[in-house]
């Protein structure tokens, strides 16, 4: 039996329409010239993501990424199989689409009388359908804004909260009668009433 036949699409980002057959059982994504799929993008980390080919389809995970890698929108939290058909994000500019086949499995669920009534053994996987370079891409959804967790306001109001004590005991020092500053200052040496 022989191995599924899987590739990478870039769909948005640098060189659209590159297609990046994977051919090894580890294969490391990222900006960094060392990597097998080298995506030059200045939101992709040096080495951004790595697949790795199990019994079970190709396995994906963020190698601790600044910008994140989402599967269909989703950001990545965990090692993910891929499906065939799958939107990889690489941050925010860099799409790439997933595509597997498996010619033996679909014949051994087809069976032997099956096989025998086929014509021709097809191609593994379709031809990329073209990028028109006068329409720019659709936007993706940005994935990233809907996983960063909101932040806390609550400094800006601690922060408020002292400045406005800060500026009232300004106040009260400043308005304070004579009679009552000459006890708090005689300790000090000073006998100046302001």
């Amino acid at each position: 039996m022989s191995p599924a036949s899987s590739r990478l699409i870039v769909r948005t980002g640098p060189n659209p329409g590159m297609v990046f057959d994977l051919t090894k059982d580890v294969t490391v994504l990222g900006r960094d010239v060392t990597n097998d799929i080298v995506l030059g993008d200045s939101e992709i980390s040096r080495q951004h993501a790595r697949l790795s080919r199990t019994p079970g389809g190709y396995l994906l995970e963020d190698l601790g990424s600044t910008n994140g890698t989402f599967v269909n929108g989703e950001r990545l939290v965990a090692p993910r199989v891929l499906n065939h058909g799958d939107v990889i994000a690489l941050g925010e500019n860099v799409t790439l689409s997933f595509e597997s086949t498996m010619p033996e499995a679909a014949a051994t669920v087809m069976g032997p009388a099956a096989r025998a009534g086929r014509a021709a053994p097809r191609a593994p996987y379709p031809p990329p359908s073209p990028v028109p370079a006068a329409v720019p891409p659709a936007p993706t959804p940005a994935p990233a804004e809907a996983a960063k967790p909101k932040k806390s306001r609550a400094w800006l109001f601690v922060g408020c909260g002292l400045l406005a004590l800060l500026f009232a005991c300004v106040l009260v020092l400043f308005f304070i009668p004579c009679e009552w500053w000459l006890p708090l200052t005689s300790p000090f040496g000073l006998t100046y009433c302001p």
